[in-house]
């Protein structure tokens, strides 16, 4: 016998998915974007950070920003630190 979600059950999975996918267009829209009043920061800090990353970090990271942001993040940390070998 499966129990009947109750309205706020209802009411919280409808606000979850929207926010979901108000992530998601946000994310998508502002894509190459270059973040609001932020310095950049030079790649041989940004590589010391990448290489010194605990996995705790990387695991807070990757529930922060999601499996896409951080997969494009450890493409270009490796491609940098291939460009760097060089």
């Amino acid at each position: 016998m499966a129990l009947e979600k109750s309205i706020f059950e209802l009411a919280v999975d409808e606000l979850l998915e929207r926010q979901q996918l108000t992530k998601l267009e946000l994310r998508e829209r502002f894509k190459r974007t270059k973040p609001f009043r932020m310095k950049e920061v030079p790649q041989a800090e940004m590589l010391y950070e990448y290489n010194t990353m605990t996995p705790e970090k990387f695991n807070a990271l990757l529930n922060t920003y999601g499996e896409d942001a951080m997969g494009d993040c450890v493409y270009n940390m490796e491609q940098l630190k291939k460009k760097k070998r060089r």
